[in-house]
């Protein structure tokens, strides 16, 4: 297993993705975020490699960003915790309004 290059922040806000811009939008919400990426538990497994479309709301700064998915490990209820990257580093003061202002 590899170091992170960037700190993870807790985070429990609304994370909305479009998968490879197809139609039909999914609403969850994000596990923890960081400059590099963040994680969140979708309703079933997405192919390692997948891009996104990622939109993250906040009252002072929304993120709307592309990333692909580099782990997928499956836990309860048939549901999976997704590691995604971003294909850009976002700002480090927008990872922390966005983890804490909700």
């Amino acid at each position: 297993m590899r170091a992170r290059k960037f700190t993870r922040y807790p985070a429990d806000t609304s994370i909305s993705f479009v998968i490879d811009n197809i139609i039909g939008k999914h609403q969850l919400y994000l596990h923890d975020a960081g400059q590099g990426g963040l994680c969140f538990n979708a309703r079933a497994c997405i192919k390692p490699g997948t891009r996104l479309n990622i939109s993250i709301p906040s009252s002072i700064k929304s993120l709307n960003t592309t990333g692909k998915i580099t782990w997928c490990q499956p836990i309860d209820n048939g549901q999976c915790q997704l590691g995604i990257e971003f294909e850009e580093q976002v700002a480090l003061s927008t990872i922390e309004n966005m983890v804490l202002t909700h």
